[in-house]
């Protein structure tokens, strides 16, 4: 029926949530700490199901495209396309791939700690052969942004992250080829409050560009570009602010979009949180305007201006953001969760094989396998991570409980250096 598959298909998105973050249940259930309140009440919906099921998937990873704009004066529409009938099933795969056989030159080992003994997380891909890194002084509290070489296997520090209010967590690290930026956070305090931080990626001290209150505040994505930090809000609407200081400002005609891979931004249609489809797309450079065209029944349906993913009914499909060149993906492929960008050419599989959990790569359209069997893993823009030597350990007393064990080390697949 269907009522059982949608609860499948959220008992998947719900427990992938909780085990993507390295650590386990325990460290996703902090992380989601840090955002805000109106999301925490979801992210603990998702933990408590993820105890129920523990599931393959993840969000999507990021998008690097361009695409050729429509005509800046085309106007979104929502127009049917023929939808494959339950006669024409997805296409099945042949068993996959570990990514560490299938894509060797991807891979990479990092240590879990730098020497002054901080941990390392990863943050997002740099380039095929650079990844940044932060340090944790304590647990999830940023002290040091860094970028690791991966042929050299060694770090370069770039600067310290800046603390400046009691209980402030620094969120979402991102890059372009002069600056590293992020944003940082009060979640556990009563007011709506942000600022946003940039270092030149030569290294050298950080600057705060802006405390922030109100909408503007509520960031949900962030980017940076030659110029200025950008980010769009979880209400709607895309802003920035200048590099070299001043004022933030909101967009113009951007109250309904939400921030994608810079330029490009777009807008969602009506429905519940993950089934939302996006309507068009917005060059806010350009101004040019690229209608997305979905079928009766479609959900989720999320686009770069290049192609598009979504589901209707048990099936999975990608098409361009016109509709043509649709085609269904294989069985494995499931719903994005409750994520609404698509962020890249990496895209989760609901299922596993023998229990490692699945990636579909949409440009080689193959499926492969990451991780192992029964432990967690992390996946973030451009990366996907997971310790080789961890292994779960039970201990019972008046009840069991498991603890995963780790290593000393990731292993770390960059997207980017995936052969295109």
């Amino acid at each position: 029926m269907r009522d059982e598959q949608d609860l499948l298909r959220t008992l998947h998105s719900a427990a992938d949530q909780a085990r993507s973050v390295p650590g386990g249940l325990t460290e996703a259930v902090a992380a989601r700490r840090r955002r805000r309140r109106v999301r925490q009440r979801a992210q603990v919906t998702l933990a408590a199901a993820a105890v129920v099921l523990v599931a393959g998937g993840t969000a999507v990873a990021l998008s690097r495209g361009g695409g050729q704009p429509a005509d800046p004066a085309a106007q979104a529409t929502t127009i049917a396309t023929a939808v494959p009938s339950s006669d024409d099933p997805a296409p099945t795969s042949a068993p996959p791939e570990h990514v560490t056989k299938l894509w060797p030159e991807a891979i990479t080992k990092i240590p879990k700690k730098a020497d002054n003994g901080w941990k390392y997380r990863v943050a997002t891909a740099l380039s095929p052969t650079e990844i940044l890194l932060t340090t944790e002084k304590s647990f999830e509290k940023a002290g040091q942004v860094l970028i690791y070489d991966t042929p050299a296997k060694s770090a370069r520090l770039l600067g310290e992250v800046p603390s400046p209010r009691k209980g402030y967590f620094a969120q979402d690290f991102v890059a372009d080829d002069q600056s590293v930026a992020w944003w940082g956070e009060t979640p556990n305090n009563d007011d709506v409050w942000a600022d946003l931080w940039v270092i030149p990626r030569a290294g050298g001290e950080a600057r705060q560009l802006k405390e922030l209150t109100g909408d503007a505040a509520e960031i949900e994505n962030l980017n940076v570009t030659a110029d200025h930090v950008v980010w769009s809000a979880r209400k709607g609407g895309v802003y920035r602010i200048p590099l070299a200081g001043g004022e933030p400002e909101k967009i113009q005609n951007s109250d309904d979009l939400h921030l994608g891979r810079w330029p490009w931004a777009y807008a969602l249609g009506p429905g519940k949180l993950g089934e939302r489809n996006h309507s068009r797309l917005v060059n806010l450079e350009t101004g040019a305007t690229i209608a997305v065209k979905v079928g009766e029944g479609d959900r989720g349906v999320l686009c770069t201006p290049e192609q598009c993913v979504g589901s209707n009914g048990d099936t999975s499909f990608t098409q361009r953001p016109d509709g043509s060149d649709r085609r269904n993906l294989p069985t494995e492929v499931g719903m994005q969760g409750p994520e609404e960008r698509l962020e890249g050419d990496v895209i989760p599989a609901m299922g596993t094989h023998d229990a490692i959990p699945l990636a579909y790569d949409l440009k080689s359209d193959r499926i492969f396998s990451f991780g192992k069997s029964g432990v967690s893993y992390g996946r973030l823009p451009g990366v996907l991570w997971w310790d080789d030597d961890a292994r779960m350990v039970e201990t019972c007393d008046t009840s069991c409980t498991s603890t995963e064990k780790g290593g000393k080390e990731y292993t770390v697949v960059n997207l980017l250096a995936i052969p295109r």
